[in-house]
């Protein structure tokens, strides 16, 4: 009878576990839709506006968090404290090409 209860306790408490992990949610990538929604807050666009998306952190001196979009686009948030406004916060092509979403129109960017 003791032996059950504690095999009992033991598949519950490993069921807890096992469950706990399901609760993690994957990180959602930025889509372009969502970029042009973030550009429309402007210069209030902080780095907050980020969180809850993976990034990579490619500073160096700098707070530099680069978040992939898809195999043409990845943004570049930019600054000296994610506690300040980004200095800069840019969409940018493959190419190299590159704009700050606060201040450029992303549509003609990505036509063309």
């Amino acid at each position: 009878m003791k032996s059950k209860r504690n095999l009992i306790m033991l598949l519950l408490f490993a069921l807890t576990i096992i469950l706990s992990g399901c609760n993690d949610k994957e990180a959602a990538i930025l889509s372009l839709d969502e970029i042009r929604d973030l550009a429309q807050q402007g210069e209030a666009l902080s780095w907050k506006d980020f969180e809850g998306h993976p990034f990579e952190d490619v500073g160096s001196g700098l707070y530099i968090r680069k978040y992939e979009i898809n195999e043409n686009y990845h943004v570049l948030v930019g600054g000296g404290s994610v506690d300040a406004a980004p200095l800069y916060i840019n969409l940018i092509k493959r190419n190299g090409e590159k704009i700050d979403i606060r201040y450029d129109d992303i549509d003609h960017f990505i036509l063309n």
